[in-house]
């Protein structure tokens, strides 16, 4: 549901026991009253000076105001979702909506090519983009400038779409761009794109290029509530150590338990997990025995 950024303030303010007085700085009373009649407007900059008394961020007023269903958050999350369901009519109505509601700006073109590989890999098709959408998505994503969330997104979600002397070339660029300027928002996206990477090396048939990505994964940058992505981070650890050294038997333990608790605790899970290392072409017998 869409609110007015004015009664949201109003409600807010209210909330926290705020008089007008103590909210509006250097500003007039009317000024106020005016933005929560929402007969006023006020620039960005004098918008997060009173909203620093309210104890609300910027970034949770904003997820208020906006229409969820057209937020670029929104977006992703039910594009991942439909994945992890395996949903491709959902994905193709996504399509649809996109091609029929949006600009082809280079945003929603980046993210109709999300979309499409996601639907390419679910129907088994080859999903490798073209040479054209490769120099699309390589040329923006090696444009000179700072590195912001979708940036960090986009790559995610198309690295596994793309050749390896593209991926290596681009994350050259994304490493230079985190080292020169990120926040601290961006530590979870960096690992999720490493972390794709070197699944999409050892896809690829290449484990030492997927360990050496992996070895750039610090997990101290990754929420401790994130446990998902640190069950991936193990597992691929796990499977690069058994593809590399498939005799080391602690290891093979390690992968073992691992997989049993897996299963324990989410059998959907457990079951995407040994569909991956089958498509490697391991036998999850040798690791789980009969």
């Amino acid at each position: 549901m869409k609110y007015a950024a004015g009664s949201i303030y109003h409600e807010v303010r209210r909330r926290r026991e705020l008089r007008i007085k103590e909210v509006r700085g250097n500003l007039h009373q009317s000024t106020i009253s005016h933005l929560e009649h929402d007969t006023g407007d006020m620039t960005l900059n004098t918008m997060m000076k009173i909203l620093k008394p309210t104890f609300m961020s910027a970034e949770e007023f904003c997820q208020l105001i906006d229409e969820q269903s057209e937020s670029p958050t929104f977006i992703f999350k039910k594009i991942a979702r439909y994945y992890d369901e395996m949903n491709v009519a959902g994905l193709k109505q996504l399509v649809t909506v996109y091609k029929r509601d949006k600009l082809l700006t280079t945003p929603n073109r980046l993210v109709l090519l999300t979309i499409q590989s996601c639907i390419d890999e679910l129907s088994e098709k080859k999903h490798l983009l073209s040479q054209d959408d490769c120099d699309f998505v390589q040329g923006y994503l090696l444009h000179p400038g700072r590195w912001f969330s979708f940036e960090y997104i986009v790559f995610a979600n198309l690295s596994f779409s793309m050749p390896a002397k593209i991926n290596l070339r681009v994350s050259k660029k994304m490493v230079r761009a985190y080292e020169q300027f990120h926040l601290p928002s961006y530590d979870s996206l960096l690992v999720n794109v490493l972390y794709n990477l070197s699944t999409s090396f050892l896809d690829q048939e290449d484990p030492k290029l997927s360990a050496r990505f992996l070895n750039f994964l610090d997990l101290d940058k990754l929420n401790h509530n994130n446990l998902y992505m640190r069950h991936h981070i193990t597992f691929l650890k796990l499977v690069i150590r058994f593809q590399t050294n498939p005799l080391d038997k602690a290891n093979v333990e390690k992968l073992k338990v691992f997989l049993e608790a897996t299963r324990l605790i989410d059998e959907t899970l457990f079951k995407k997990n040994i569909d991956w290392i089958e498509s490697l072409k391991i036998n999850p017998v040798i690791i789980l025995g009969k």
